[in-house]
């Protein structure tokens, strides 16, 4: 029904668009779609889920991405914003970054918008470390602590 009034009041106001293209996100011809991909990433280890600080607004009721916060607040509403750990689902974009990244140069879209994907894909290279941890008598432990890092060379 909200797709029906939204055509209607986009029609009434006298917008041109070709509406046999019309796409509905909640019509289930297309989110099967959304559901399959969706099932191929998780068949293949790419979605997971996993307890992560998010941006969660309670006035809202919502999660926000980092770009609908502005200085603590949310960006519709000025509603505070605060970080809480939530379950999340999670997509391990790390496996392909790379493609990610070698797609984007037969895009056509304006470099700025490209520049935005680059720098939110995030690839970096570096380094893993592993730290040994010392009981108070300074003898090793089996414990290590593994970090990554771009610049492995400003820690010795």
């Amino acid at each position: 029904m909200l797709c029906l009034l939204t055509s209607l009041q986009l029609k009434s106001l006298g917008f041109s668009y070709d509406w046999d293209r019309e796409i509905s996100t909640i019509e289930p011809e297309y989110y099967k779609w959304t559901q399959w991909i969706f099932l191929q990433l998780l068949k293949r280890g790419l979605a997971y889920q996993a307890e992560v600080p998010v941006n969660w607004c309670p006035a809202l009721g919502t999660v926000l991405a980092n770009e609908e916060v502005i200085d603590g607040v949310s960006e519709r509403g000025g509603h505070p914003v605060v970080r809480k750990p939530m379950r999340q689902w999670m997509l391990k974009i790390t496996a392909y970054a790379d493609r990610l990244l070698e797609d984007l140069d037969d895009l056509d879209w304006p470099e700025s918008v490209k520049e935005m994907q680059r720098n939110w894909i995030g690839r970096s290279e570096g380094a893993e470390l592993e730290f040994c941890i010392l009981d108070s008598d300074g003898k090793e432990r089996d414990i290590q602590i593994v970090v990554y890092t771009t610049r492995p060379d400003t820690i010795f």
